[in-house]
C-alpha cells in the first residue's frame, strides 16, 4: 500500500472538512481529493468530535497521555479502515511528546495514514465525516482556519440511497427532517462566517465533475488535476487494501466506476406518491433554497398531523444529540446507542406511519 512519496513533506498542512448527509456524495468527493497529489483524505472516523472534550485542554502530552490518546483513537468507529498498525501510530504520536495541542495531535493521526494514490507535497488534509453535519460550529471553533466543503443531494434520492444500504430506518419524514436540520445548521454557519464554506450539489458534481471539482480546487487554492477523475482506476488496489472489510465494497461499490448521473432522480420512479408528499411537506421551503423543486407545494394539514409524532421525535433526538456534544464522548456514544435502540422500537410499532391510510 505504501508509495515512495506518500509521506513526503507533510509538515503542517491545512485542514478542510467534507460535510454532508450520509449518501450525499461525501465519499465521491473524498476519492476525488484522495486522487489529487497535494491532498490527503483518510477514511472517515469521527475521532475529532468524540475526543475533543477529553483532550481539548491538554497542553503537555507526556508518554502516558499520548498512550491513552492512542488507545482512545483506536476505539473509535471505523478507525480500522485506516489500516495503520497501532504501534506505528503510537510511535508517531510520541514525536509530539511535550508541549502540544489537541489540534496538532489530530494532525499527527491524519498524516499517519498512507494513501493508495501517489502524493507530492501535501498542502491540505481533508476529513470526510457525514456525522459532522450536526457539529459544524464545533469544528469551526476547534479549527477556525479550516475550510468546509458542503455537498447536498436531493432529499428524496438521499432517502432512497440511505434505506437501500440500511443506514437509517425507512421513515420518510424522519430522514427528510434530518436532511433539513443538517442543511440549516450549515446555512447558519455560512451566514456567520462568509467565505468559510463552499457548497456543491451532488447532481451538479456528477453531471459536470470537471467544472465543479475545478471550482472546489480553486476554493482551496490548489491547481486542478484532470487525473483525479480517473480515481476509479485504483479499484484493484483499494479492493486489495480492504479485502477484509466487505462492507467497503458493498456500500461504496458504485464508486469504483466512472462518475455518472445514473443515481439521480430515482425518486420519480421508486417512491410512492404518498412518500413524495411527505418528503416535500417536511422539506418545505428549504427544498427550493437548496435548489430542489418540490412536486407537491400545497400544505396538507391532515398529512402534517399524521407525521407530527415523527417530527417531534426528530426534534427531541437532535436536541439530545446536541446536548450530548457537551458530554464526555463515552457518555455520548451510549446516548447514540440508546437513541438507535429507541428508534428501532419506535419503527417496529409505527410502521403504518409511512403507509397509505
Amino acid at each position: 500500500m505504501d508509495t515512495p512519496v506518500a509521506r513526503q513533506q507533510v509538515e503542517s498542512p491545512s485542514f478542510f472538512f467534507i460535510i454532508g448527509r450520509p449518501r450525499s456524495g461525501t465519499t465521491l468527493l473524498r476519492f476525488l481529493f484522495e486522487a489529487h497529489p497535494q491532498v490527503l483524505v483518510p477514511p472517515e472516523s469521527p475521532f475529532i468530535i468524540n475526543l475533543y472534550r477529553k483532550y481539548r485542554n491538554v497542553t503537555h502530552w507526556d508518554s502516558s497521555i499520548v498512550s491513552e490518546f492512542c488507545d482512545d483513537v483506536y476505539r473509535q468507529r471505523y478507525f480500522d479502515k485506516w489500516l495503520i498498525p497501532k504501534d506505528q501510530l503510537c510511535q508517531k504520536l510520541m514525536e509530539k511528546e511535550g508541549t502540544s495541542t489537541f489540534q496538532e495531535m489530530v494532525r499527527q493521526v491524519c498524516t499517519a495514514y498512507t494513501s493508495v494514490f501517489e502524493k507530492k507535497e501535501i498542502v491540505w488534509i481533508g476529513d470526510k465525516n457525514p456525522g459532522y453535519s450536526l457539529y459544524v460550529h464545533r469544528l469551526h471553533q476547534l479549527f477556525p482556519e479550516a475550510k468546509i466543503i458542503h455537498i447536498t443531494r436531493d432529499y428524496r434520492d438521499n432517502y432512497l440511497s440511505l434505506v437501500r444500504v440500511n443506514f437509517e430506518v425507512p421513515i420518510v419524514p424522519l430522514v427528510v427532517y434530518r436532511w433539513k436540520f443538517a442543511l440549516k445548521r450549515m446555512w447558519e454557519l455560512k451566514k456567520q462566517v462568509p467565505g468559510l464554506i463552499h457548497s456543491v450539489r451532488y447532481e451538479d458534481l456528477v453531471a459536470d465533475p470537471e467544472h465543479h471539482f475545478r471550482e472546489v480546487c480553486h476554493f482551496l487554492g490548489i491547481s486542478y488535476d484532470p487525473e483525479v477523475l480517473s480515481f476509479y482506476r485504483k479499484k484493484s488496489q483499494v479492493e486489495d487494501a480492504y479485502s477484509g472489510l466487505d462492507e467497503i465494497r458493498q456500500v461504496h461499490q458504485s464508486l469504483f466506476n466512472p462518475i455518472s448521473t445514473g443515481r439521480t432522480q430515482l425518486w420519480k420512479t421508486e417512491m410512492s406518491t404518498r412518500e413524495v408528499r411527505m418528503a416535500d411537506l417536511v422539506a418545505g421551503r428549504a427544498a427550493g433554497k437548496a435548489g430542489y423543486a418540490r412536486q407537491f407545494t400545497r400544505f396538507d394539514p391532515l398529512l402534517f398531523l399524521w407525521i407530527m409524532p415523527v417530527l417531534i421525535y426528530g426534534w427531541i433526538m437532535y436536541r439530545l444529540l446536541l446536548l450530548g456534544d457537551s458530554m464526555p464522548y463515552r457518555m455520548r456514544n451510549r446516548l447514540n446507542r440508546f437513541l438507535g435502540i429507541f428508534l428501532k422500537i419506535y419503527w417496529k410499532f409505527n410502521r403504518r406511519a409511512v403507509k397509505p391510510l
